[in-house]
C-alpha cells in the first residue's frame, strides 16, 4: 500500500513538471488568438458608488450587502417600466440595511445605509479602548449616507458604551475619530 501510494504521488508530481513546458523553438505568439465575442455586453455598473463607499475597513458583511446593490438590474425587475425618474429599492439581511435610489438606467443616485451589531474596526476600536479604558461596547451602527456626483460620502459609527451603570453615546469616523 505505501508503494502504490508513493507511486501515485510521484507519478502525479512528474506531469506537473512538464505541464507549462514548450519547446525552445516555439514561438511565444503563435499559441495566442485574437477571439472576438459578439452578443456579449460587459457593464461596470455603479463603479463610482463601490469606490465610494467602501475602504480597507469596511466590514464584510457591508462590503457583501453593498456589492449586491451595485450590481442590482433595475431593468429586469419586476418594478422596472422605464416611465420614472427613479426607483427605490431596499435590500436586507440580518442586521442591515440599504435603501438605495437607482435612476432609470439603474445607476445609484443615493443610497442610506445602517448596519448594527458589527465588529468595529481596528482604529475604531483602538481610539475607543485608549479614550475610554474598561468601557465595553454595548450597542453599535454603522450610518453610511451616499449622493451621486457629490465628492463626500457620510460614514460614520454610533457607539454605545457601558461601564457598570453608566452609559455614553458616542459618534465616530471611519477613521477612529471621536466626534
Amino acid at each position: 500500500m505505501k508503494n502504490v501510494l508513493i507511486g501515485l504521488l510521484f507519478l502525479g508530481l512528474t506531469s506537473l513538471a512538464y505541464a507549462q513546458d514548450k519547446p525552445a523553438n516555439a514561438d511565444k505568439d503563435a499559441d495566442v488568438e485574437e477571439v472576438k465575442l459578439t452578443g456579449v455586453t460587459v457593464k461596470n455598473m455603479n463603479s463610482n458608488y463601490l469606490n465610494k463607499v467602501q475602504d480597507p475597513t469596511t466590514p464584510e458583511r457591508v462590503v457583501q450587502l453593498e456589492n449586491t446593490a451595485a450590481r442590482y438590474d433595475l431593468t429586469s425587475s419586476d418594478i422596472y417600466d422605464g416611465n420614472h425618474e427613479a426607483y427605490e429599492v431596499i435590500f436586507e439581511q440580518t442586521n442591515g440595511r440599504i435603501i438605495a435610489t437607482y435612476d432609470k438606467d439603474g445607476q445609484i443616485l443615493t443610497s442610506f445605509e445602517k448596519f448594527t451589531d458589527l465588529t468595529l474596526p481596528a482604529p475604531v476600536r483602538n481610539s475607543l479602548y485608549k479614550a475610554y479604558p474598561g468601557w465595553t461596547v454595548h450597542k453599535d451602527a454603522y450610518l453610511v449616507s451616499y449622493y451621486e456626483g457629490t465628492d463626500s460620502v457620510k460614514k460614520l459609527y454610533r457607539i454605545q458604551l457601558r461601564k457598570e451603570n453608566q452609559k455614553l453615546n458616542l459618534k465616530c469616523d471611519v477613521d477612529g475619530n471621536i466626534l
